[in-house]
């Protein structure tokens, strides 16, 4: 029984440094998320987080020319996004409704891709309105706020699964 105790220890820190070893670093996942955001965003930092036993990097860029931040979550164990966000934080919503719903399926679609919106509606706060849209595909779902007289997206968190 002591014998078993002393090996199981050893065998576990084997096991964590070769799970370590795999994962990848703090600068190659600034590389991934850079190439998520446009040309000229200011790189703001990089933090590592952990949820559910999945350890991930948290990156952050900034686009002055647009006022836009950009948080992109990368699994520290392959390399891949786990989430996506942007906000506009010069815009909002507009007192004017110019694009019909069609037209906001098809800003979403250039977007995101080809995904099955499940929500789309008009909502109105503090006298703007913006769309809201709720999406799924295979592989990630999220939502968008979108102006609807410009068409600009005011904010999307697009979530991928594992």
């Amino acid at each position: 029984m002591l014998a078993t105790a002393r090996v199981v220890p050893f065998f576990l820190a084997i096991s964590a440094t070769a799970f370590a070893a795999n994962l990848i670093s703090a600068d190659e996942a600034r590389a991934i998320a850079q190439k998520q955001v446009p040309t000229g965003s200011t790189y703001l930092h990089t933090e590592a987080e952990m949820q559910k036993m999945q350890p991930y990097y948290e990156v952050e860029f900034f686009d002055t020319a647009t006022q836009t931040k950009y948080e992109i979550d990368i699994y520290q164990v392959n390399g891949k996004i786990k989430e996506y966000n942007m906000e506009r934080k010069a815009l909002g919503g507009s007192a004017n409704v110019i694009l019909s719903k069609d037209d906001v399926k098809a800003i979403v679609a250039k977007e995101v891709g080809d995904v099955s919106i499940y929500e789309l509606k008009l909502d109105r706060e503090h006298g703007l309105y913006e769309y809201e849209v709720k999406f799924s595909a295979s592989g990630l779902r999220g939502e968008m706020n979108i102006n609807p007289e410009t068409g600009v997206v005011l904010d999307k968190e697009v979530k991928y699964s594992l």
